[in-house]
């Protein structure tokens, strides 16, 4: 059946099903065209493209930019709408193709808006991810360059994904206000005779006191997992003034006079950088310990808390109308992201553009920074310069024992494995989804999925020997995982014996920090595994500082409540203790309890439901009931009415469309609220004020230990862990260093509050597993 005169519906999948959806207003008077990737449920029932939720967020969003709708070319790359709202084929693209190609072509529309990755790919030649492809003012249409082609999220992603929303926002609005004022490249000289390097550098010194820095290496972090002191480098740029720059090539760079003239230099300037953490790792065994003044990647995470959106070459594009000056570097580089191989010529002109890059960035940024945004870049960016040596202190990591764990692991997964073979009465793979599901179908289940997730929700429905191998397998899921990420998946990042991990000062939204390769931020509390960390030595050992209870005691601070501050107003009382006394009963302070209330003050703190709770407290082994729960937490709520009071500011304030604003100066915007999503985003609003605040209290003390006191010492800070610290030293001298650690953590916490005191636990031991 011929849907459409144009298209190839015999070619297609669709060809004979899906409802029909034909372009709306294609007439050849429209300027602007948006086209979306397959018709969704809403479209195929009423046979117009872009209405539903979706359509109605897309209306909202043109009207916000003064763009009539019926002015507009609304169509979708595929006419059929998919089975299930599938992503549509390659096969169908090509067919509905020639049908799309002759509608803009009559259309008269100089301007697309292509909604969606599939979108996109129908109409542009360059391939990759939405974030990559809706980056700058337009590209070519493939069919007629002289159309432009803005790429962006599908208004249903939008939805799903809020997070998403202005940038759906801002991409309409290129439509309206056109490209960004030309960049123009900059000027810069290379060096690569030591005379000439040294010569720049006296000029430098004598004539500039601002510097953008920016090494290129040639190793890959992400793959190797060395030490950043043995990163090759290859290049150093420098810019000194708008579009100025200059760089020292490998030659120069390797030479001991240069290192002695550069750490002059450096000692005597401002230094700027994006993501300069790097920098400065990088160029530490060369010059020594700097510090970062501004850095425009934290300058645009200050600006914009959504993680991947700070890439230098994403934000030149998008703020300064720059070229994508990395791509012609891309054909040199391996997968393995080694720079060594791209010439010399190509490397030094793109380390040019980098730091004329960031020069103007940092102009920009500089102008749009109000109060709030420099006291949280100045943050960052000092936090910056001390977490350089965290990344470079590493953990020292006991591969012997390694090894005793993996031969346990190994015997422990296989003896489950027996255990889910004869409840089965045949072998069963459980890492195979198509074996676990034809078990079951063999019991009269039917799964969609196998995703442990799903099968925890089902395991109170089954019974017999069904729910003994739904138990047997969630262990197997739960022990293997552990096994690969932490005991296989460590042994991986071991580097001359320790394993070093990578802190992100930009990774998340929740105003806490983050660690990658590995995350040593969220290694299991289970002993057996953090004893694979130890001292560097038996006559050393590592101590941790934890705050007690840091976020009970902000949200105490925030809603002034006087049940808790009187509390921990009291040294010798504790929170759960005195929660269990007054409701379970004087004394009853057994782990249950005990469990139970942690559970509740801080899910209930965070709005999380009656139901939420009760099934993580049921799978923490605490068996209780949602009418016990809701009775539970309607005695703590009559005990601590000011909290509720908080929690309903809080979310009106959401409501309302106000930014949330840490003291620190964190903010967290929530761009887009619906019925579907309205509870997660409060719940989110309530834990981001205490998540972020007892995070920067933990980092403002990281900052403030002095250097020179842990050197007396001999000790050296390991990790920061949301609301605590890390360090190993001398066993003599272990509490005189955590003396010092404890004071700056307490003169922290007293500097974002005074209405209750915090405390700090210690502990210490040869190995992490220990504390």
């Amino acid at each position: 059946m011929k849907k459409h005169p144009l298209a190839n519906c015999e070619d297609c999948p669709y060809g004979d099903k899906g409802g029909f959806v034909p372009t709306l207003n294609p007439q050849p008077r429209a300027k602007l065209a948006i086209i979306g990737e397959a018709p969704g449920a809403y479209e195929a029932a009423y046979g117009i493209p872009f209405t539903g939720p979706s359509g109605d967020l897309l209306n909202q969003v043109l009207k916000h930019h003064n763009i009539e709708r019926d002015q507009v070319m609304i169509t979708n790359s595929v006419l059929c709408r998919p089975e299930a709202n599938a992503d549509p084929p390659k096969k169908a693209l090509a067919a509905c193709a020639p049908r799309l190609h002759a509608e803009i072509a009559a259309s008269g529309v100089d301007t697309i808006v292509a909604v969606g990755k599939a979108a996109s790919n129908a109409l542009v030649e360059q391939r990759g991810s939405m974030k990559k492809l809706r980056v700058g003012n337009g590209k070519e249409y493939k069919e007629d360059p002289s159309i432009k082609v803005i790429s962006t999220w599908h208004p249903a992603y939008c939805l799903r994904s809020p997070d998403a929303f202005p940038d759906f926002v801002k991409d309409l609005g290129k439509v309206r206000h056109g490209p960004t004022a030309a960049w123009e490249a900059p000027q810069f000289r290379v060096f690569n005779t030591i005379d000439t390097a040294l010569q720049a550098i006296t000029i430098l010194r004598n004539q500039f006191t601002q510097l953008v820095i920016d090494i290129e290496s040639s190793h890959d972090k992400d793959s190797s997992f060395i030490h950043p002191s043995e990163w090759p480098l290859l290049c150093i740029g420098i810019a000194y003034a708008k579009g100025k720059a200059v760089v020292f090539g490998d030659i120069v760079i390797n030479d001991p006079e240069f290192a002695s003239a550069f750490k002059d230099l450096l000692s005597h300037s401002v230094i700027i950088a994006h993501n300069g953490k790097f920098d400065l790792s990088g160029l530490r065994a060369l010059v020594g310990r700097q510090f970062l003044s501004f850095d425009t990647m934290l300058a645009s995470y200050t600006r914009n808390e959504r993680p991947g959106y700070h890439s230098l070459e994403q934000l030149g594009i998008e703020l300064l109308g720059t070229p994508d000056w990395k791509s012609e570097i891309k054909k040199y580089i391996p997968k393995n992201g080694d720079y060594a191989g791209i010439p010399r010529e190509v490397l030094y002109r793109y380390n040019a553009y980098d730091v004329a890059a960031t020069w103007d960035l940092k102009e920009y940024f500089e102008a749009e920074f109000d109060e709030d945004d420099w006291k949280k870049h100045d943050l960052l960016c000092e936090a910056a310069s001390r977490i350089v040596d965290l990344d470079n202190a590493g953990l020292t990591f006991d591969e012997e024992y390694n090894k005793e764990l993996t031969t346990r692991f190994e015997q422990e997964i296989a003896d489950i494995e027996e255990i889910i073979n004869s409840i089965a009465g045949y072998p069963v793979n459980p890492r195979s989804p198509i074996q676990v599901k034809k078990y079951y179908d063999s019991q009269g289940y039917t799964l969609p999925t196998t995703e442990a997730d799903f099968l925890r929700e089902m395991l109170g429905k089954l019974d017999g020997e069904t729910r003994e191998f739904t138990e047997q397998l969630l262990h197997h899921r739960k022990r293997a995982k552990l096994f690969g990420t932490y005991v296989k998946g460590l042994a991986k990042r071991v580097y001359r014996g320790k394993v070093y991990t990578t802190f992100l000062l930009h990774g998340t939204t929740s105003g806490r920090l983050s660690s990658r390769d590995p995350n040593l931020q969220n290694v299991v509390r289970e002993k057996y595994i953090r004893n694979q960390f130890t001292a560097s030595s038996s006559e050393r050992v590592l101590a941790q500082l934890d705050y007690k209870q840091a976020e009970g005691r902000v949200i105490a601070t925030l809603a002034k409540d006087e049940y808790l501050a009187d509390i921990f107003r009291d040294p010798n009382r504790d929170i759960f203790n005195e929660l269990c006394n007054d409701i379970f009963g004087v004394g009853k302070w057994e782990k249950e309890n005990r469990v139970a209330m942690k559970s509740i003050f801080y899910g209930d703190s965070y709005g999380r439901g009656v139901a939420s709770i009760t099934r993580e407290l049921n799978l923490q082994g605490v068996k209780i009931t949602e009418s016990e729960t809701r009775a539970f937490m309607r005695q703590f709520h009559d005990l601590t009415p000011a909290i509720r009071l908080w929690q309903t500011s809080i979310k009106q304030r959401v409501l309302n469309g106000e930014d949330l604003i840490t003291p620190f100066g964190r903010r967290r915007s929530f761009w887009l609220i619906t019925e579907k999503n309205k509870a997660d985003v409060l719940n989110e609003g309530l834990s981001f004020l205490p998540q972020s605040i007892a995070s920067d209290i933990t980092l403002t003390a990281l900052i403030n230990i002095p250097e020179e006191a842990l050197k007396e010492y001999d000790a050296e800070m390991k990790l920061t862990i949301h609301d605590a610290l890390v360090f190993e030293s001398p066993k003599q001298t272990v509490q005189k260093v955590a003396d010092l650690v404890k004071r700056e953590m307490l003169a922290s916490a007293r500097k974002f509050t005074s209405f209750v005191p915090f405390a700090v636990d210690f502990s210490s031991g040869f190995r992490w597993g220990e504390l």
